[in-house]
């Protein structure tokens, strides 16, 4: 997932009443479950390798073992630091500490592992890719259910409610630039909001006020598991509709969950079928003395070492040849090949190299 769910993950978790076993413990949690995206450094040296390093050693099973501990210990170092101090009247309990460590980093191979992008779970000891197949890589919809139980819960100043407002305007924003957000899905994100403002203004009128924020975390659980479901029984229905495939996989439309672009698998060739359940074929084949060149880049290898179903063309310039990756993931041939899922390499011209 992005860093906007995790972080919103952790301020529910936190505002469930997990913030009140210890000092410190909001922090502890809002750093987990954004810790194992610590891997992001590699975005520095470029997009590719921030590919390769990607979800791996900070994502793998090594990682939820020693990240926690690593973030609990800093968390005690700072409170010794800081001589222990309780102004806010909060005892430091190192056991809360370190178990809400634990839970918050353990968060966040969890809801990578649900979208279709893949987290390396065993890593260092095995690099294969897992993937859930049930979420786009940015849900709006969980942006949304999370942000109302934190906002509804949480005692707010005004900045906070700029800060909120400046949060709705930008999702909304990216539900519109979709490109699937029809009058059914627009409604049902503008009714949300306007059921959060009138639940906000309810709240201010009353003393006793729900757990908003462990109701959107229940919310988000039941959402996330009807798309597993919804994703998996796609796969079955389509399945059943073509000749057998070596695999199938569903992928979730940017904001429109329920519907799916399928990927079927064969030996020779891929058949994609589109949500209006349209079909098209494109071939499969294994890759020629230049596509071989071409994968050996070291400017692709994250994408090489990442990509899932890949399709390649080739085609002939003045110097040599220029060889168009795409993973059928995400896009395929005539998508715009700058979005995610596309890399391309030049070969040099070289006696030795025929397809």
């Amino acid at each position: 997932m992005d860093p906007v769910a995790h972080t919103l993950v952790g301020a529910a978790l936190a505002e469930t009443g997990l913030k009140k076993v210890s000092r410190y413990a909001t922090a502890t949690i809002l750093i987990g479950v954004n810790l194992p995206d610590i891997d992001g450094i590699a975005k520095f040296w470029g997009p590719d390798a921030s590919l390769f390093f990607r979800r791996g050693w900070s994502h793998g099973i090594l990682a939820l073992v020693v990240l926690p501990l690593l973030l609990a210990g800093l968390i005690w170092l700072w409170n010794r630091w800081r001589n222990g101090s309780t102004d806010d009247g909060q005892a430091f309990r190192p056991g809360w500490i370190v178990s809400l460590a634990f839970l918050a980093v353990c968060t966040h191979p969890l809801l990578d592992w649900m979208n279709t992008y893949g987290v390396r779970l065993l890593m260092p000891f095995d690099e294969r890719w897992f993937y859930g197949d049930t979420l786009f890589i940015i849900d709006p919809w969980i942006w949304l259910v999370l942000a109302a139980g934190v906002f509804l819960t949480r005692q707010v100043n005004y900045g906070e409610l700029a800060f909120w407002f400046v949060v709705a305007v930008l999702s909304s924003l990216l539900v519109l630039n979709t490109g699937h957000a029809n009058v059914w899905i627009l409604s049902a994100w503008f009714g949300g909001m306007a059921l959060i403002v009138i639940l906000r203004i309810k709240r201010a009128a009353n003393n006793s006020v729900p757990n908003y924020a462990r109701l959107s975390l229940a919310m988000v659980t039941m959402y996330i598991c009807t798309l597993y479901g919804v994703a998996r029984i796609t796969e079955n229905l389509v399945t059943e509709q073509y000749e057998a495939p070596l695999k199938t996989q569903a992928n979730p439309l940017p904001g429109k969950p329920f519907s799916h672009r399928v990927i079927l698998v064969y030996d020779e060739f891929y058949r994609v079928i589109d949500p209006q359940g349209n079909d098209y074929d494109i071939p499969s084949e294994k890759p020629g003395q230049i596509v071989k060149k071409a994968m050996q880049s070291e400017s692709i290898r994250g994408f090489v070492n990442w990509m899932r179903f890949p399709y390649w063309d080739v085609e002939e310039t003045a110097e040599g040849w220029r060889v168009k990756f795409w993973d059928l993931r995400y896009q395929g041939p005539g998508s715009r090949s700058a979005s995610i899922g596309f890399a391309q390499v030049d070969v040099p011209f070289m006696k030795e190299m025929e397809e």
